[in-house]
């Protein structure tokens, strides 16, 4: 199972090259000659923020370039993540509301 870029899904080898610890190179896609996925060097909490504003390209590479499905069951987990956005979603939809009633009250 290769990887792919978050921008156009276009299979590649390899998201990096590593030259020394801490000394990496971000592989460019052959196809749209964008970084395939930049998100290899955020940390985690980026990405989480990136998963909570609904940013596809997020979702793109954690399904796409982090979950490998021959390691997990990938329909149990598939549940997890569609149940997590579910709730990212409905947290957004309350907050709109909540704000929605404090402006309708004088």
């Amino acid at each position: 199972m290769g990887y792919r870029c978050i921008q156009c899904g276009f299979n590649i080898k390899t998201l990096y090259l590593q030259y020394s610890p801490g000394n990496i190179r971000l592989m460019k896609c052959e196809n749209c000659k964008a970084v395939a996925d930049e998100y290899i060097e955020c940390e985690i909490t980026i990405i989480i923020i990136d998963l909570i504003l609904h940013k596809p390209k997020a979702y793109r590479h954690l399904l796409y370039n982090v979950i490998n499905q021959e390691t997990l069951k990938f329909q149990g987990l598939l549940w997890k993540l569609a149940a997590i956005f579910l709730l990212f979603d409905a947290c957004i939809h309350s907050y709109h509301l909540m704000e929605f009633y404090y402006f309708l009250m004088p």
